[in-house]
């Protein structure tokens, strides 16, 4: 027997194994597209910063997690397993063709029920996006218009990961983001709020049209408008990773506008759109974490068939990832005003008072990124139900305390709160992982 190595992230021969398979061509387009994103959400925060300040900030965040909320529903959280279906019926073309036109029409029609639903109940959602006023309605028609293609969009999109075109995925995304940019600084320079608004809703139209050019490759007109029974029972072996995903992807957003609304009920709009800014410096960094949970941990946990390898990815996170993360966190709080400075403008100043607790809640969100996604990796959907339950009845209760006292404050608190109770929660569920390997 070889003598052990001793467990460290290095030690997994990462970039030999990756070299080796499609894993190191998805991660490296991958960063292509992470890139782009950084830069065009760097400018686009400056710009919305600047076009239409806090308020306008905060009304954005509603709008785009409401918008998340109906993707989310439209697509049913099935991302993933279109993906994993698509990959494996590649080989029977009949029935690939047939599994393809039957989600196309399923999600086609599902999603101009979602369009007709944001129509008839403008002035009900208008309220809890926007509040009071009703000057910004009118941009729910333009959402409204533009769910089929989205929803459409992010189904091309699972289909093309399934057939291993990176490269096409990869140009998706830059060209999306790109055009969003160039779309979102045009309108915000021409209308103000109201472009900025519309700006969310004209992105779509042209991911649909990306998206759509690289799918009929594969996939004729013809083809797709060839009609056929929608047989739900191919949507059957989809449903529990669907359902997971689902969960999360529609209540997130929703607590999240909750919160919103509370803050500017509580203290003011401007406020909201504090704690909205927080909440866009922290999508930057989390980013690095949460892709590569996705593209390395995940496919390895869901490949490990011992607790011994399960256990070995762990600590290689918590070893190699966790010190440079925590590291970086530690920095950007003693830069905090020099990353306002360069994102923002002088008007969001007090998003300084936020960033220690939302730096703490960051931090154990990642350290409880490892452990959660095992949820999905062994497809735990009990489990994974019981603690998402807890995590957001923590996060809904918290706030609803903390924010009437402490403001935009008391919500960075309650993240912070409710992630360190999440991942206490995490380590009881796993502790197996630990206490076997204590036992060693």
């Amino acid at each position: 027997k070889s003598t052990p190595l001793p467990v460290n992230f290095y030690n997994l021969n990462i970039f030999k194994k990756t070299l080796q398979n499609q894993l190191f061509k998805a991660a490296t387009l991958n960063s292509v597209s992470i890139l782009v994103r950084l830069i065009s959400g760097f400018i686009s925060s400056k710009a919305i910063a600047y076009f239409v300040g806090p308020s306008g900030m905060a009304l954005m965040g509603n709008l785009r997690n409401f918008t998340s909320t109906l993707e989310n529903i439209g697509i049913l959280g099935l991302q993933n397993g279109i993906v994993q279906n698509s990959a494996k019926n590649q080989e029977s073309k009949e029935q690939l063709n047939h599994w393809v036109t039957s989600l196309f029409w399923f999600f086609f029609i599902l999603s101009l029920a979602l369009s007709l639903l944001v129509f008839l109940g403008n002035g009900f959602f208008g309220k809890q996006i926007f509040g009071s006023t009703s000057d910004y309605h009118f941009v729910l028609n333009f959402i409204a218009f533009v769910i089929p293609f989205q929803v459409l969009h992010l189904f091309f999109v699972a289909i093309l990961n399934g057939f291993s075109e990176y490269k096409k995925v990869t140009a998706i995304s830059v060209y999306s983001y790109v055009t969003g940019l160039l779309i979102s600084l045009f309108l915000m320079w021409k209308f103000g709020i109201n472009g900025a608004l519309i700006s969310i809703s004209v992105l779509s139209l042209f991911q649909f049209l990306f998206s759509g050019y690289f799918f009929e490759k594969y996939f004729s007109l013809q083809l797709i408008f060839q009609w056929r029974k929608i047989e739900f029972k191919r949507l059957q072996p989809l449903l529990p990773l669907g359902l997971m995903t689902l969960f999360s992807a529609v209540l997130g957003p929703i607590l999240y506008i909750f919160i919103i609304n509370l803050i500017t009920k509580e203290v003011s709009l401007e406020a909201a759109g504090f704690y909205e800014a927080m909440q866009r410096i922290s999508g930057f960094y989390m980013m690095f974490i949460t892709t590569l949970i996705t593209f390395y941990f995940l496919p390895e946990l869901t490949k490990a068939k011992s607790l011994d390898k399960e256990r070995k990815l762990t600590f290689a996170f918590y070893k190699g990832i966790i010190p440079i993360f925590g590291f970086g966190l530690v920095l950007i709080y003693f830069l905090r005003n020099f990353v306002i400075q360069v994102l923002l403008t002088k008007e969001f100043e007090l998003v300084s008072d936020l960033f220690l607790w939302q730096l703490l809640g960051d931090f154990f969100r990642a350290l409880s990124l490892i452990l959660g996604i095992r949820f999905y990796a062994k497809k735990m959907m009990k489990d994974y139900f019981v603690t998402e339950i807890v995590s957001f009845t923590v996060l809904f209760s918290s706030s609803y305390l903390l924010i009437p006292k402490l403001g935009s404050e008391g919500a960075v608190m309650a993240y912070a709160i409710t992630y360190g109770v999440y991942f206490v929660v995490l380590i009881i569920y796993f502790r197996k992982l630990f206490i076997i390997h204590n036992q060693h």
